[in-house]
């Protein structure tokens, strides 16, 4: 399905970042692409979500650190000028979403196959993570851990000690992409998320 709308929100005219729009009315959605991979995938999602939401699926830049990538976020969000959006990212677009949530107003997180609690030998990563879970401005708003498969027992009670708000869910679908295996169950929870 085409985008109803291609914009460059920012006039980057290095191209830094990419994202196609759908909708304007509601609570924001972005959905935040992993690096290297096809925004198109995201297409019948956002597809399902325009008729309550504008919502935007984006390309960050994939060389940066986590750090800068939630900086371009941040300048995406100030330059729509709406409300606090809902941000779900696949992946490390999901420590990207949390990282900005940690730092900015956001309404909701959903995070899609990507952990918390699990370390990482990269010096950015892991001052993302503990930020995320333990700094001065630990994430506040609504937060939705999605998984295929179910994570290690424990893991759920590990992540609301650090971030209350916070819920794990698992789709029981095959492969890393549970949003997309289950569209419809994925568009139901951004849903419920954004109005609540």
């Amino acid at each position: 399905m085409p985008a109803l709308r291609f914009e460059d929100l920012l006039q980057d005219p290095d191209r830094e970042r990419d994202g196609d729009r759908w909708g304007a009315e509601g609570r924001p959605v972005l959905l935040l692409n992993e690096a290297g991979a096809d925004r198109s995938a995201w297409w019948p999602v956002a597809a399902r979500l325009a008729d309550e939401h504008a919502v935007a699926v984006l390309d960050l830049p994939p060389s940066r650190s986590l750090t800068a990538r939630a900086e371009t976020l941040a300048a995406y969000v100030a330059a729509m000028g709406t409300r606090a959006p809902v941000i779900a990212g696949h992946g490390p677009a999901g420590l990207v979403a949390s990282l900005f949530a940690a730092r900015y107003l956001a309404h909701a997180v959903v995070s899609i196959e990507q952990r918390l609690d699990e370390p990482h030998h990269d010096p950015d990563t892991e001052r993302a993570l503990q930020e995320i879970t333990a700094g001065p401005r630990r994430l506040q708003c609504r937060y939705l851990a999605i998984f295929a498969a179910a994570p290690q027992p424990g893991y759920e009670a590990w992540l609301q000690q650090r971030l209350p708000a916070a819920a794990c869910t698992t789709y029981r679908t095959e492969g890393d992409h549970p949003h997309l295996s289950d569209p419809v169950r994925f568009t139901d929870d951004i849903r419920a998320i954004a109005a609540s």
